[in-house]
């Protein structure tokens, strides 16, 4: 017997690894907008992996050093 939607998330854990939530980690540079302080540019740090959609911009409160929230 197959178990419940529910129970199934039960059994999740609370702290997944990234690879079992589906994601690569990539390496990337994250560069303040010269031209307006306050925004960042988000690449990721090979080359080969920068296509025209792979870039995010970013406004200064919604980038945190993720070591200061552990």
């Amino acid at each position: 017997m197959l178990g419940t939607e529910s129970d199934e998330w039960e059994e999740v854990p609370t702290d997944p690894a990234p690879s079992d939530l589906g994601y690569d980690l990539l390496q990337l540079d994250i560069t303040e907008s010269a031209a307006d302080g306050g925004h960042y540019v988000i690449l990721p740090q090979d080359d080969a992996m920068l296509h025209d959609e792979m870039f995010i911009i970013a406004d200064t409160d919604a980038v945190c050093d993720l070591i200061d929230h552990v």
